[in-house]
């Protein structure tokens, strides 16, 4: 064969193939290395699950930064966070891009996973968080989605996915972050927002 570089037709390409059959049982996976039921079943297994979600809650409200993960108070006692997630073999001050196993956990990952209980307590308890504070427009419309982890709800509106990136697209300017495209990502894997291969 000479130099050129001949695309086969589809017929071609069967004729080599012969009948290709894609098996019934046959499913896309994500290369995300995130499995939420083994993510809940390692919290469960802590034995520490009211406080690792009060600690979750802590974090997607307060938010953290520079390894400073704060303090929450529990009868009257402050617990500090690090302390507690390393206790319960959260890893934490890990480098940006470390490999995680599907079940390890994460800080973020336990805002993820308790998402909706953060989302509950948050409208229970009428709590501002750091991204309504600083980064919104503050509509009292929106205060129980601005937190670490809500763009993993299953049940956000049209408006409420353009509110929440638009609160983040405010930090990354404010911030000089790139917060914004993970999130975009986030919503276009779950249906919320068109890929700019489906316009």
């Amino acid at each position: 064969m000479s130099g050129d570089h001949k695309y086969l037709s589809a017929k071609e390409i069967s004729e080599i193939l012969g009948d290709v059959k894609i098996d019934a049982s046959f499913e896309l996976m994500s290369s995300d290395s995130y499995n939420e039921t083994l993510i809940v079943e390692a919290i469960k297994a802590t034995g520490h699950v009211d406080q690792l979600c009060e600690a979750a809650i802590n974090l997607s409200c307060i938010g953290w930064g520079n390894q400073k993960y704060g303090a929450f108070k529990l009868k009257n006692a402050a617990v500090d966070i690090i302390q507690l997630l390393i206790d319960c073999h959260v890893k934490v001050k890990q480098p940006k891009d470390a490999k995680l196993k599907e079940g390890d956990l994460t800080p973020q990952r336990l805002c993820r996973a308790f998402r909706y209980y953060i989302r509950d307590y948050i409208r229970q308890e009428g709590t501002k968080t750091y991204l309504y504070r600083k980064y919104s427009d503050q509509n009292p419309r929106y205060s129980h989605l601005l937190f670490r982890g809500s763009e993993y709800l299953d049940d956000l509106k049209e408006d409420e996915v353009q509110y929440i990136l638009q609160t983040y697209d405010k930090m990354d300017h404010l911030k000089d972050l790139k917060i914004t495209e993970r999130i975009r990502r986030v919503f276009q894997a779950k249906g919320y927002l068109k890929t700019t291969a489906d316009l």
